[in-house]
């Protein structure tokens, strides 16, 4: 039968979006190619199959160079179970991972490092000062970023001018 092959990401046009939950013509197989926005953002009806190739691209901060860059990574298993789904929500379906069961047990963490752990906070660091916090390494996040991220943060904002010794 025809194929349909439809992409699928965040900055994705609305007209082609629709295309991504209108019904295929008969006879013809719909394949969505998707980034993981298809994991929790969407639903579409009528998938039966999902392959997951186990990465990601996440956004990280890269210290030698003084900023945030995309890595191919391997996804968590919250991720995995995520996409897996995604198949069979609204009728049968079935997942086909790329990777073995092993490797997801011992390779893949339980859950993806929270961004504020992984990421530039000089946004973070601007917004909590303009909010009168006076102490960033004593504030109680929810999810601690390394304190070492939070002084470089601090230290970069200083060297541009935004913070000042107060």
């Amino acid at each position: 039968p025809p194929l349909l092959l439809l992409p699928m990401y965040s900055q994705l046009p609305a007209d082609l979006q629709a295309k991504i939950f209108s019904s295929a013509e008969p006879g013809t197989r719909k394949c969505i190619v998707s980034t993981n926005i298809a994991e929790t953002s969407l639903t579409v009806d009528g998938i039966r199959y999902v392959v997951d190739s186990g990465y990601c691209k996440l956004k990280v901060f890269n210290p030698k160079i003084g900023m945030d860059s995309l890595l191919v990574t391997p996804i968590s298993q919250a991720n995995a179970n995520q996409r897996k789904g995604r198949a069979g929500r609204t009728g049968p379906g079935f997942c086909y991972r790329l990777y073995t069961e092993n490797q997801y047990s011992r390779e893949l963490l339980a859950n993806q490092v929270p961004e504020i752990q992984r990421t530039n906070l000089g946004n973070v660091v601007l917004m909590l000062k303009s909010l009168g916090i006076e102490n960033l390494l004593e504030f109680d996040f929810m999810d601690p970023p390394p304190q070492d991220n939070i002084i470089n943060s601090m230290y970069q904002l200083w060297v541009l001018g935004a913070l000042d010794n107060t």
